[in-house]
């Protein structure tokens, strides 16, 4: 797994100093990895991110497929559907629907 930081800019405006943010090691390969699907909850978000599971699945192999759905598209996810995705995913996508 190789690891990097970014730096995040804020949208309204404010400064949010100069503080890099360490990003969660990535996997070398996919292959037997438990994938998450993150559903924003737009329209069709659920079917773009099952075919997209499927696709990847025929290449990786994974060994588990974990589906959450977010309870609002303008809101992050509560705390426990992150809780959930860290104890039973390896790797998420997060899908847009519409």
């Amino acid at each position: 797994m190789t690891t990097a930081s970014i730096q995040l800019v804020d949208p309204t405006g404010a400064d949010p100093g100069l503080v890099n943010l360490d990003l969660s090691a990535r996997p070398t390969d996919l292959r037997g990895l438990r994938l998450g699907l993150l559903d924003n909850s737009k329209a069709n978000s659920d079917v773009i991110l099952r075919a997209i599971a499927r696709i990847l699945n025929e290449q990786y192999e994974f060994s588990d497929i974990f589906y959450a759905k977010k309870h609002s598209a303008s809101l992050p996810p509560v705390p426990e559907i992150v809780a959930d995705l860290h104890r039973h995913c390896d790797v998420v996508i997060a899908g847009v629907g519409d």
